[in-house]
Order: structure tokens, then C-alpha cells, then sequence
């Protein structure tokens, strides 16, 4: 095995699945969530009335939590504002989000990423509110589809144990925390938590399927 095979063996339930029924059928909540968020990015920056339908759906903001509707809240996640955001989220759709939905399904894949998104921001959004906003980084607008990424990381390294996607997200976490320290780094901290917890909630769910199948196996013999 060369150094290359290792580093992305963890991709390879999502390059079998791909082999057997193609992409679109592999990773199908990975490629909605990567052309959703396209889409909505190039409507952002429509100074027409497209604009205004994304703000309306995905610009959300730390004040808005008290009063505000809270569609915004799950739209943020679709919003990046700058072309380095797109490409950086293109590329996790390739090597985190498709290759865990290989591995845990859509339906759960959904489900981290709504948790992972809404539970880091509303955790730091409250924490920021009840600091009389002293924290940096949420006066404005608060949206991008960091918190999913790494959230979907961190169940990706537990899932496949995966010491490569482990160390990456590691670093990468260390190097946002020492270059810009604030609560919208927390959020990327919660995430990482959250993406752990539900990847060990499913190992547990995992073994239960098993136990049961060995069960049901021996009582047929």
C-alpha cells in the first residue's frame, strides 16, 4: 500500500459506491447541499431582487436569534460570500461529506448537518448576546458551511478511523484558534463535538445491528 492509498483508504466505500450506481446515487445529499449552496452564493451576489430572496432565506444574523424568523438560521449554511469559500466547500464535498454518506447514508448525513450547522450557532449566538456582544466576528452576518464540514469531519475520522482526516482536522482547527481566536472559532469547536458524538451514537447503533444479526444467525442454525 503507498503512502497515497492510505491517506485516502477512507474514501473507499464512497469509490465503490460510485463504481456500483454512479455519483448522483452515491452521494446524493453531498452534491444537493454543494449545488444548493452554488446556487445560492451566485444569487447573493445579484444586486436584484435574487438578492433579496437570499437574504430573506440564508442571511442570518446573531441579533436575529431573540425576534427573528429562523428559516435564516438553516439557510446560513448554504451562503459563502467569497469565490475561495466555494472552491473550499467543493473540494469537502469530495473528500469529507460524500465519503461519510458512503458510509452513514443521506438521511443521517442530513441530520449531522442540521445539527452540526444550527447547534454550534445558536450555542455561540446566545453566549455573544449574553456577553453584551462583546465577542468578534458575529456583528455581522453570520453564514458559511464551515460548521457542517467540520462536523462531518470529525464523524468521518470516527467512522472510518481515519487518522489522516483526524490529523487534518486537527491542524486545521489549531491553526483557526491561534490565528483568530473568538467565538465564531467556538462554533467550529461545537461542531467538532457534535460530529464525534453522533459518529459514536451510530459505531453504538452499528454494534446493536450486528449483535442482533448474530443472534437472529445462531437461532436459525
Amino acid at each position: 500500500m503507498t503512502m497515497q492509498d492510505w491517506v485516502f483508504a477512507y474514501r473507499r466505500p464512497l469509490r465503490a459506491a460510485v463504481a456500483s450506481v454512479g455519483l448522483p446515487a452515491a452521494a446524493p445529499a453531498s452534491l444537493s447541499f454543494l449545488l444548493a449552496t452554488l446556487v445560492v452564493s451566485v444569487l447573493w451576489r445579484d444586486p436584484a431582487s435574487e438578492h433579496r430572496l437570499v437574504a430573506a432565506c440564508c442571511a442570518w444574523r446573531a441579533t436575529d436569534l431573540p425576534h427573528g424568523p429562523l428559516l435564516p438560521l438553516l439557510g446560513s449554511a448554504l451562503l459563502v460570500r467569497r469565490p475561495v469559500e466555494a472552491i473550499w466547500t467543493t473540494a469537502a464535498t469530495g473528500l469529507v461529506l460524500g465519503p461519510l454518506e458512503a458510509v452513514i447514508g443521506s438521511r443521517r448525513l442530513i441530520v449531522l448537518g442540521v445539527l452540526g450547522h444550527a447547534l454550534p450557532t445558536v450555542l455561540v449566538d446566545l453566549c455573544w448576546l449574553a456577553t453584551v456582544r462583546a465577542g468578534q466576528g458575529l456583528d455581522g452576518l453570520d453564514v458559511g458551511t464551515s460548521a457542517v464540514v467540520v462536523a462531518a469531519a470529525a464523524a468521518l475520522a470516527v467512522t472510518t478511523r481515519s487518522l489522516p482526516v483526524a490529523v487534518v482536522l486537527v491542524v486545521g482547527l489549531t491553526v483557526d484558534i491561534a490565528a483568530a481566536p473568538d467565538l465564531a472559532t467556538t462554533e467550529h469547536l461545537i461542531a467538532m463535538v457534535v460530529g464525534v458524538s453522533f459518529a459514536m451514537a451510530f459505531s453504538r447503533e452499528l454494534g446493536r445491528d450486528s449483535q442482533t444479526d448474530r443472534v437472529a444467525d445462531r437461532a436459525l442454525i
